[in-house]
């Protein structure tokens, strides 16, 4: 089951938005990219993409974050994050690898993330406490 969990939302004041994302079967993605459902944030919807296999870089794991909705949004539409994403540590939470950054996400720059978010072979470790159970958590705090 893969399923996204919005935690103490308030979208009139994004520095406490936090959305959560559950990867069940995690080793048996078939696919070279792989969407969280659709959150709302800012009045926008997004959602985080993943490569679970790396994209370009051969042995990283690859995130970001993706404007859902670019397509149907207006010309001109604009939105600036402060973002940090996140790949769970099960085991002993202050080992979770977390990016931080900012963006102006646009019509031209729809997406922004992490190439290299984090060496593929510490992920797929199961004594590294990222992968228990076949189970992966991705946060994002905005």
């Amino acid at each position: 089951m893969v399923f996204g969990v919005l935690v103490d939302a308030q979208l009139e004041d994004l520095t406490s938005m936090k959305f959560t994302w559950e990867i069940d079967n995690f080793t048996t993605l078939n696919t070279r990219n792989f969407y969280s459902d659709i959150f709302v944030a800012g009045g926008y919807k997004w959602r985080i993409l993943i490569f679970p296999k790396g994209s370009n870089n051969v042995g990283w794991f690859s995130m970001y974050l993706d404007a859902a909705d670019s397509g149907t949004l207006p010309d001109g539409w604009s939105r600036y994050f402060q973002l940090s994403l996140a790949v769970v540590n099960q085991i002993h939470s202050k080992d979770s690898v977390t990016k931080e950054t900012h963006h102006q996400f646009c019509t031209t720059e729809i997406d922004l993330g992490f190439t290299c978010f984090m060496p593929l072979i510490e992920l797929y470790d199961p004594s590294r406490g990222y992968l228990v159970n076949d189970t992966v958590f991705i946060c994002l705090y905005v």
